[in-house]
């Protein structure tokens, strides 16, 4: 049997669900369900396509990841990896932040965020199907 990595794409899907509910904690939940649809996808991306196995490792892993793509010489990794450095901030506000950062906020960001992710999914796909 095959083993093969998790369709991440599926935490994009949740955070369409979670977002039909318009309170904080709905848009919070689904701004890290986004968020993660688009890193998991790209460290799987790595680390079966491009064969990046120092990516299966947990410490440190969201910036290895983001990294590797901001870094790359293809523009469209480098596009990706933009977006997760973005992301990763609005993911940590939504996250972690309980003073700085109000719902009024993550009503602004959400949309675009939601967007950027879709964007960032597409083009992961794109590289999939010209890297085989």
């Amino acid at each position: 049997m095959v083993k093969t990595m998790y369709d991440f794409k599926e935490f994009y899907e949740i955070g369409e669900e979670l977002s039909q509910i318009d309170d904080e904690a709905h848009i919070r939940s689904a701004i890290n369900r986004d968020y993660y649809a688009l890193f998991g996808e790209s460290r799987k991306y790595l680390v079966e396509v491009k064969g990046k196995t120092y990516l299966t490792t947990k410490k440190g892993i969201h910036t290895k990841v983001c990294n590797a793509l901001r870094y790359s010489n293809n523009s469209t990794e480098k596009y990706i990896g933009d977006l997760l450095f973005y992301l990763i901030e609005i993911r940590g506000f939504a996250d972690y932040d309980w003073k700085e950062k109000n719902l009024d906020y993550f009503e602004k960001v959400f949309p675009k965020l939601k967007e950027d992710v879709k964007k960032g999914l597409d083009s992961l796909n794109y590289l999939k199907h010209t890297n085989n």
